[in-house]
């Protein structure tokens, strides 16, 4: 089903530290036109300075998804962090979530929330590391499987 796979890893030096979110700009092209593909946190991980009252937080992607839906109508949860001492924050298990959309990010942008839905505002203080996996889809596989199926349906 996946053609091949890139990495892309968003490095804290990199972001905006004067937004309230998570913003990295001027990302490496990925590939000369868009290419659909599932993109999915395969690591993530964020460090206050201090510990906080969180014991979880939500991280949501801004890009557009032709998989994923929600009651509040807002952005993709791309990742859950939990933590064991308020103040690191990390996937601990494998994230299962896998959201199909385009290989064209020019910039991310992460919103962080806690289990309630309530905007957890990123300080400029705190480390927010995060590697990408991006698994392109084979077209020409998808085609003939598409192809093969439909003489049973005649």
């Amino acid at each position: 089903m996946y053609h091949n796979c890139n990495y892309l890893f968003l490095n804290n030096a990199q972001r905006d530290t004067s937004l309230t979110i998570g913003q990295w700009t001027n990302l490496p092209v990925l590939s000369a036109q868009a290419r659909e593909c599932y993109l999915t946190i395969v690591d993530c991980k964020l460090i206050l300075a201090s510990a906080g009252s969180k014991d979880s937080i939500n991280v949501k992607m801004n890009i557009p998804s032709r998989n994923y839906w929600s009651s509040s109508n807002s952005s993709p949860i791309v990742a859950m962090l939990h933590t064991e001492d308020n103040k690191v924050f990390d996937l601990v298990h494998e994230n299962a979530i896998h959201i199909l959309t385009s290989d064209a990010l020019s910039k991310v942008q992460i919103q962080l929330e806690d289990n309630v839905g309530a905007v957890f505002a990123l300080p400029s203080t705190a480390s927010l590391e995060i590697m990408i996996k991006i698994e392109y889809l084979d077209q020409e596989k998808q085609t003939e499987s598409y192809l093969s199926e439909i003489p049973k349906l005649l």
